[in-house]
């Protein structure tokens, strides 16, 4: 009797164990996607340009709000790692319509629309490819919708090391997206923003516009510490030796954080 006892008790604690395991997966799994909150527009689609850029039949040139993909080369072909397979994977999720949703800010600076995608079963097209290391979150004000879940989906990705998470983040000195890990070794401030100068021909800027996300006592914290930083990075026009070559300009706290001791990988 005391040998049966013992064995129901070995499978219920089996059981237990897996279904525990299973619940923690589904949550996973849900925490890693985003489900659309409020009213859809259905769009059909016209063509796939890479993998965060769309355009629509109705003449509308859609960029994905919350995220940015590698770069596709269209002229020479030579492309980004992963950008071809960022581009094969939305064009996968997409039949002939998508769902979209209008961001706070409606256009960028090129008169893209700026919307949030969703494919068929109202499913968050960027939190897709975050989930897949296919592309990195960013954060833009005011269009901050859905930023929680698109950290779950970017997090999920690189804890398993997926596409771009097996690349380091070594600063490299080229225009255009860029996340990089650098150390802060001077502050100020002017008419322009917070500047943050680094241990690399970098410097930081937060610039005026979005300094209420940036208390003066958050900001100082920073000196001297090693972060991790994402935006987009360009050169210098002014050539002057006292200058940095380069600026990564830095719009929401989110992309710009701390690395503690027991993260580095």
């Amino acid at each position: 009797m005391i040998v049966i006892a013992l064995k129901k008790r070995q499978v219920l604690l089996a059981l237990f164990l897996f279904l525990s395991l299973a619940v923690q997966a589904q949550v996973a799994t849900t925490a890693a996607t985003c489900t659309a909150i409020g009213e859809l527009e259905k769009a059909k689609i016209k063509r796939v340009v890479d993998g965060d850029t769309i355009h629509l039949v109705d003449g509308r040139k859609i960029r994905l709000v919350g995220l940015d993909t590698p770069e596709l080369d269209h002229k020479k072909g030579n492309h980004e790692p992963y950008a071809v397979a960022a581009t094969d994977f939305l064009r996968s999720r997409l039949d002939q319509f998508v769902y979209i949703q209008t961001a706070k800010n409606e256009r960028d600076r090129y008169g893209r629309y700026l919307y949030y995608l969703f494919d068929k079963d109202r499913i968050s097209l960027t939190s897709q490819l975050l989930s897949e290391g296919l592309g990195y979150r960013i954060a833009v004000p005011p269009n901050l919708a859905y930023q929680d879940c698109f950290e779950a989906a970017e997090t999920a990705a690189r804890n398993a090391h997926k596409g771009l998470w097996q690349q380091n983040l070594q600063w490299q000195p080229k225009a255009g997206f860029a996340i990089s890990r650098v150390n802060i070794t001077s502050i100020t401030r002017n008419r322009g923003g917070w500047w943050l100068e680094t241990d690399q021909d970098l410097v930081i800027n937060l610039p005026p516009y979005v300094t209420d996300y940036w208390p003066a006592q958050k900001v100082f914290y920073l000196e001297g510490k090693e972060i991790e930083v994402r935006g987009w990075q360009h050169q210098r026009k002014s050539r002057y030796s006292d200058f940095k070559s380069w600026v990564l300009s830095v719009r929401h706290p989110n992309d710009l954080l701390e690395i503690k001791a027991s993260v580095k990988h």
